[in-house]
């Protein structure tokens, strides 16, 4: 685990009167600005499943998606969305519009454990495919390893006090330094989360005529595990007296 510490000290000398006991009192605004970095190892393998469906009938399309859904449900895989579209198959022709079956998508984002669960996803989904034929097509993308939520909040709270045990040991310098003494007023945290999602591009993983034993073999590329860097910059005001 890496840490960087930056500082970035403005010195601006007040003179204020203190009107609670009518003298003059000379203070020290002292701004700090610190930076803080931590180097997190990512815990979950995440990737972006879309199911096309292209049919002469809505119904057709409702039911081939619905069917998709319990393959995705049977898997007990962790996963979000499964949201779906169901319209026309239309396009532009002759400066008119002319329509022919209809088309439906539902997608899925699954956040697995281990990066072979996705071979588990794909040989399903492949069957899924061999038994509708050209009526379903498939696109994986964004394939990339994460932090978790979890893991990633552990961080930043941790990164926030040990950004104030520093601030905290350099007002006690200060104060030495200037002979005064020095106290935290204000403390603003800016948080610099690693990227959730980049811009992979969209690949169509399965094979269009995939047989069975291409599924039984098949293994999908797991892209490289990458350390993420979590960044906190804070900006603190020190009073000195």
């Amino acid at each position: 685990m890496k840490k960087i510490v930056f500082f970035v000290i403005i010195f601006a000398i007040l003179f204020s009167i203190d009107s609670a006991f009518a003298q003059q009192q000379d203070s020290t605004k002292v701004y700090i600005t610190l930076e803080d970095t931590k180097d997190l190892t990512p815990d979950i393998y995440s990737l972006s499943i879309i199911i096309h469906v292209n049919t002469k009938e809505e119904a057709e399309v409702i039911k081939i998606l619905g069917g998709a859904d319990k393959v995705v449900k049977n898997l007990r895989l962790n996963y979000k969305g499964g949201k779906y579209n169901v319209y026309r198959n239309c396009w532009w022709e002759k400066g008119r519009e002319v329509c022919s079956g209809y088309k439906g998508n539902v997608s899925y984002n699954f956040e697995l454990e281990k990066p072979e669960q996705q071979n588990k996803i794909l040989e399903s989904l492949a069957e899924f495919k061999e038994k509708h034929g050209e009526k379903v097509s498939l696109t994986i993308s964004n394939p990339m390893w994460t932090v978790s939520k979890r893991n990633l909040r552990i961080a930043e709270d941790e990164l926030k006090l040990e950004i104030v045990d520093t601030a905290k040991a350099f007002t006690q310098k200060m104060s030495e330094k200037l002979g005064k003494i020095c106290n935290i007023s204000d403390i603003n945290y800016d948080l610099r989360r690693p990227p959730i999602w980049y811009p992979f591009r969209d690949e169509d993983i399965m094979l269009k005529s995939a047989t069975k034993e291409s599924r039984i073999s098949l293994e999908a590329p797991t892209p490289v595990k990458e350390d993420k860097t979590l960044s906190v910059k804070t900006s603190i005001t020190l009073i000195c007296r």
